[in-house]
């Protein structure tokens, strides 16, 4: 809600949604004449208003004050509004407001309360209508008032006019909907101005959903399944970090507000111990990198504007604040040394290679994006302001750690070779601060983050099973590890050696960070479907697992000088929220810190997740989970969307996402997440069967697991089961398609239909075959790159296929959906394209994300329902 604006007006509407008090649908059939015709509303009100004094002198404009403007002014942001029987509204100091339930006479018709005489009166009615799938249709409002009428938070319909006189006599208003399946609230602001002559004030409202009308019901139970705009819309936690101590932690939350998508943040500094609100900042100039100072209760920030960035420091205990930088151009990160006495922080350098509209490509790299900007680093002396540049070059210098002395640097650049897959190398490179000498300690062709142990004589390094010359690998000799699972290695600087700490451990890292004794190691790790937790003992060489918490664990810090860590994380119709443990307690528990959504998500009813695993060929347990509609019953069928993982990694047990499970479940789909063989999180034997297979281990145990999860599952649908997939997993929807008719629909989202020129065109095609397709190229392996690509078996595909991709993608082109387009147009099958323009691999934009999931679901709901009018008013016939 708009706050500033309530403040303003003296209405504290925070205090609106209080308690819930839920009551029975009420189900209005269509068989009556006029449609779905609500008998019973929730209303607030009336409140009188007086006439602004000088109502009646014209303003700067020429024209005086009107009743109209009480009628259009906002006194809340309205999408945020969840009415429901017996909620109080603090309207005034000296007056509470209630929702209460009224009732409408046979006909639909309600009586609102008397005007009071020579005052203006405003009165809320709202309630809620369900549909049980999509319905495109209109309603109408009868009254004798003003109205302002909003549908989710959404304005959509007004009458400004009064007309006094008996019902007949009433004016309306109506509007025109496309109603997807779940629940949507009508809200109607009405104004009945004094002097006006109404005597009898009413309302009478009318759905009609044509063909569909009784798929309506009206109720005033607020309570319903998820929707994409709660999804979208709810406020969420998008960075924590924890203060040295472990004592204060700060929680960026960040809000989408329709209908752009514009956003809202604000940084809550909150107490571990309790969860309570320290100290909130909001509003004004949007704040990001926000870093807590190691010395002290003292944070930093950035804020960003059309000159250039400032960095700031804010004390907590004094209140004070000091800008250490001012307008500087083109800033691209920091962070704190140790002491607190310099900040190091890099700048972006771009060159244009070509201002004519022709250039040549000096390397496979000259393509992608933001490949001829670079980034260096600078040093800023803390409290002197004095500045100096520590790289410059060819290359892009990386921050990576800094030494516990402050006197030197590891910072990494990044090679690009051809000689050795996947034809990349990233340097580590140790920078002497009172010197400036350089040593490079070495170069790894998949590593990744390094941090100097606290006292400065280790460095933890992740990287991929085969760095330091296959150090970490742990498969048999006939298969080649997969080097997207991730290992972790300590390089001992005396001596120059590297030792592997991950190698017999399953679970593929994801996060590291050192403890302030440097006896422990606290990791975020890929574990099957979650992330979890870990402790490593550097001295017994053991981990300790962390039990509790999220499923999935997004981001974790870890105070400097104490065992706390504050997290981000969600799980499986958990909504996303931050979290705090405490490792120095003898059984650390994780609590939840804050959970900025609790209001958005208060009345959404999610249903079970339950694991469902199988075995396959092989004798192994594959793993899944499967989400089940919120209202489940047993004792019906559901359609099914199977669903798999993209690139190498595990579809997570994360909320939501950009392919949100717990939507589909809610549109009454039963969603089977199986992950199949090749995924990281399992051991490293897994998911080395993705290397060189490209759809065939996978694919087989994708068939074999949906046909015995069928027939486990009585109430599955075995004729109606849709499958989709993205990116690698879209290639995996066109494979199954050449391989099978079990599927009734498919969706392959940036999918692969080529594996030649994804291989080739792919601005990383070539790399991620360098690892996904080890030591294989076309002119090698045709029983991959022909044999494995499904537009070459296009003519097999039976099953309606709706491809849809991102016209800017440059990590899979929009060729490879195009082709198989093309194919499938030609050998006259049922199949779709969906073209998003101005989007890359990832669709970003906010309201073409909206339409892209409606794409989606109506497909499925088109094939797997028999409902097809949501997607011919989408996208014709």
């Amino acid at each position: 809600m708009n706050l500033m604006n309530m403040q303003n007006l003296h209405l504290p509407f925070y205090a609106l949604l209080f308690f819930i008090v839920i009551s029975f649908p009420l189900v209005l059939h269509a068989e009556e004449p006029g449609g779905l015709k609500p008998d019973s509303w929730l209303m607030l009100g009336p409140v009188t208003e007086h006439n602004p004094v000088y109502h009646d002198v014209a303003g700067i404009d020429g024209t005086a004050w009107s009743v109209t403007q009480l009628l259009e002014k906002d006194l809340a942001r309205y999408q945020e509004w969840v009415p429901a029987e017996g909620d109080p509204v603090s309207w005034s100091r000296d007056r509470q407001l209630e929702w209460r339930r009224v009732t409408a006479d046979g006909e639909g018709l309600l009586e609102l309360p008397d005007g009071s005489d020579g005052m203006h009166d405003l009165l809320w009615v709202a309630g809620y209508v369900s549909a049980d799938r999509f319905v495109e249709g209109s309603f109408t409002l009868h009254g004798h008032g003003m109205m302002r009428v909003f549908l989710n938070g959404e304005e959509v319909a007004t009458k400004r006019t009064v007309q006094a006189g008996d019902d007949e006599e009433a004016g309306s208003t109506s509007h025109s909907f496309e109603m997807r399946q779940g629940k949507h609230m009508l809200l109607i602001k009405m104004v009945h101005p004094a002097d006006s002559g109404l005597s009898d004030w009413t309302l009478q409202a009318s759905f009609d959903g044509g063909d569909h009308t009784g798929s309506l019901v009206w109720t005033l139970d607020p309570s319903r399944t998820v929707l994409q705009r709660d999804i979208s819309n709810a406020p969420a936690p998008a960075a924590v970090s924890i203060s040295p101590d472990g004592d204060l932690a700060a929680v960026h939350v960040r809000q989408s507000l329709p209908p752009d998508g514009s956003t809202e943040s604000r940084i809550d500094i909150r107490k571990t111990s309790d969860g309570s609100l320290f100290r909130r900042y909001a509003g004004g100039t949007t704040v990001t990198g926000m870093q807590w100072v190691p010395d002290g209760r003292r944070f930093s920030y950035t804020t960003s504007g059309n000159n250039g960035t400032d960095l700031w420091v804010v004390d907590l205990d004094t209140g004070e604040k000091m800008r250490l930088m001012r307008d500087v151009k083109e800033f691209a990160g920091y962070r704190w040394s140790p002491d607190a006495s310099f900040v190091l922080y890099s700048l972006r350098e771009e060159h244009k290679p070509g201002t004519h509209g022709v250039l040549r490509y000096h390397g496979l790299q000259d393509r992608r994006p933001g490949y001829h900007r670079r980034t260096f680093l600078y040093q800023l002396n803390v409290p002197e302001g004095t500045t100096r540049r520590l790289t410059a070059g060819l290359l892009s210098t990386m921050s990576g750690s800094i030494h516990p002395s402050g006197k030197e640097i590891l910072y990494m650049r990044s090679h690009e070779v051809y000689d050795e897959a996947p034809y990349g190398k990233l340097e580590y490179v140790i920078l002497d601060l009172q010197t400036m000498e350089i040593d490079s300690l070495f170069s790894l062709n998949t590593g990744g983050a390094a941090h100097y142990s606290p006292d400065g004589n280790r460095i933890l390094v992740m990287g991929g099973p085969n760095d330091f010359d296959g150090l970490g690998v742990n498969v048999p000799d006939t298969m080649l590890a997969n080097d997207y699972d991730t290992q972790a290695y300590l390089y001992h600087r005396d001596t120059g050696e590297t030792e592997v700490i991950t190698r017999d451990f399953d679970p593929s890292v994801s996060l590291a960070r050192w403890d302030e004794t440097g006896r422990y190691i606290y990791f975020v790790v890929t574990e099957e479907a979650y992330e979890r937790i870990y402790r490593y003992d550097t001295r017994d060489r053991s981990f300790r697992k962390y039990e509790g918490g999220p499923d999935v664990v997004h981001s974790m810090d870890l105070a400097s000088n104490r065992a706390v860590a504050v997290m981000r994380g969600s799980g499986a119709s958990d909504t996303p929220k931050a979290w705090v443990i405490d490792f120095t307690r003898r059984n650390p528990q994780a609590r939840v810190l804050y959970d900025p959504g609790a209001d958005a998500y208060r009345n959404i009813r999610f249903g079970e997740v339950k694991s469902w695993t199988f075995e396959n060929q092989r004798g192994e347990t594959i793993d899944g989970h499967v989400y089940y509609p919120p209202d489940f019953d047993e004792n019906r069928q559901y359609p099914v969307i199977v669903y798999y993982y993209g690139g190498t990694t595990p579809v997570s047990r994360a909320f939501a996402g950009r392919y949100p499970k717990e939507l589909y479940a809610s549109k009454g789909y039963l969603v089977y997440v199986v992950q199949p063989s090749g995924a990281i999180g399992y051991g490293q034997e897994f998911s080395a069967r993705h290397v060189n297979d490209w759809g065939k281990i996978a694919g087989d145990e994708i068939i074999q697991g949906t046909r015995a999860f069928l027939q486990a599952h009585p109430y599955a649908h075995p004729e109606r089961v849709g499958a989709i997939g993205a990116s690698y997993g879209g290639f995996m929807t066109m494979y199954l398609l050449t391989e099978t008719d079990l599927f009734a629909a498919a969706v392959s989202h940036a999918g692969i239909s080529n594996l030649a020129s994804y291989w080739g065109e792919g601005f990383w095609g070539y790399q991620y075959s360098g690892i996904a397709t080890r030591g294989s190229y076309p002119w090698n392996r045709h029983d991959i790159y022909v044999g494995r690509s499904p537009v070459f078996h296009a003519d097999r595909i039976h099953t309606p296929l709706l491809l849809v991709t991102g016209m800017s993608d440059t990590n899979v082109p929009p060729g490879e959906s195009l082709q198989m387009f093309t194919a499938l147009k030609l050998l006259g099958r049922d199949v779709a394209f969906v073209a998003v323009e101005d989007q890359d691999h990832h669709i970003l934009d906010y309201n073409k994300f909206f339409q892209w999931k409606d794409a989606i679901l109506s497909w499925f709901d088109k094939w797997l329902k028999d409902e097809s009018n949501w997607w011919e008013v989408r996208f014709g016939k």
